[in-house]
């Protein structure tokens, strides 16, 4: 018996590994072909909303692990695994943002002078490189054998510290610098606490489709979903509410934007498939406890957060919704999924056969 799981087990990785690949193809295919055809704002929009998804999910899900160690969490063991597997994507994150930032003056206002392209390379290369090396450091250090935990613990303060920092000038220049508009300054925050959620909820999804964790552990899984997807709700409440009740023009353009024509269908998404449905689906402990509830769960979190990122950068770029549009984003953000699968499943897989040599 032990052995047919086995071989499912390796049928299966090599058929996610199969769609991957095919991912990466039908992405870069969709980015090139969008180039080709004089859409170049679209195509590096689709690049930025994507880079800002699975860059944030693989610095959210180490992010979790450091939390968890930091706050003495044994509980969360069975899948730290999962959470230090997302270090893995960080090389490949950093050559999206080259490409992204080599097309900057394509679609990022400030970047159309040659001095504020330069710093904005500057800033975002050399910000982006301390955040991947901290969080290789606190991997290295907190999965090392006869790991010292103090040392351990140090580490991911010091890379939580970095993230804060660091995703809040990736939301400062790649969200907020595509916009004229008064800046909303709760987007920093809303950013980097939904790249911890989507983080916490792929760690979610890869445990309870792989078995990972048992009841209890899920039900812990489960709470804590819960209560991140109502903080995220509430920071985009403080975004919604003083815009509104300001009723400023230049301020509320930006909502507005989103909320009539065309986007109105997927913000509706977005606001039931981060906040409404899950807060339903996880209310109940035996929901929580359940493998199937809780991947829905923790998928349909990610899916919205996906969209979230694209009604974060498109309307910005373009007032007016196009299926041409979100055909492109589609497209790439495939691209850029199967380069995250590829990335992190090879981690995992590292990982796990280092800890069954261990």
């Amino acid at each position: 018996m032990t052995a047919l799981l086995d071989r499912c087990s390796a049928a299966f990785g090599r058929t996610i590994t199969r769609i991957a690949v095919a991912g990466l193809v039908v992405g870069a295919a969709a980015f090139a072909l969008a180039l080709l055809a004089g859409r170049s704002g679209t195509a590096m929009g689709a690049l930025d909303a994507s880079f800002l998804f699975f860059a944030g999910l693989s610095a959210g899900g180490v992010a979790l692990g450091a939390a968890v160690r930091v706050a003495h969490g044994r509980w969360a063991g069975p899948v730290l695994p999962i959470a230090d597997a997302s270090v893995g994507f960080f090389g490949p994150a950093l050559a999206v943002l080259a490409v992204l930032l080599l097309g900057g003056r394509s679609f990022i206002p400030a970047a159309a002078g040659a001095g504020h392209f330069g710093a904005l390379v500057l800033r975002q290369i050399a910000l982006t490189a301390v955040l991947f090396v901290a969080g290789r450091t606190f991997v290295a250090r907190a999965r090392a054998p006869g790991a010292d935990e103090a040392r351990g613990r140090a580490s991911g303060v010091a890379y939580l510290l970095c993230y804060a920092v660091v995703l809040s000038v990736w939301a400062g220049d790649l969200v907020m610098g595509l916009s004229a508009s008064p800046p909303a300054t709760v987007i920093p925050a809303y950013y980097f606490l939904g790249a911890f959620l989507s983080g916490l909820a792929w760690v979610a999804l890869v445990a309870s489709l792989r078995g990972t964790s048992g009841p209890d552990l899920r039900h812990d899984l489960g709470k804590l979903l819960f209560a991140f997807i109502v903080v995220w709700t509430y920071l985009l409440w403080a975004l919604f509410l003083p815009t509104w009740y300001a009723n400023v023009p230049e301020e509320s353009e930006q909502l507005l934007r989103r909320w009539h024509g065309g986007y109105r269908p997927m913000t509706t998404f977005v606001l039931v498939a981060v906040f409404a449905w899950p807060f339903w689906l996880l209310f109940s402990e035996r929901f929580k406890r359940r493998r199937a509830t809780l991947a829905v769960g923790a998928a349909t979190i990610l899916l919205g957060l996906l969209a979230e990122r694209f009604l974060l950068v498109l309307p910005s770029l373009q007032p007016a919704a196009a299926l041409g549009s979100l055909a492109v984003f589609a497209g790439v953000a495939t691209g850029v999924a199967g380069l995250f699968l590829l990335s992190v499943g090879a981690r995992l897989a590292s990982i796990e056969a280092g800890d069954a040599a261990a």
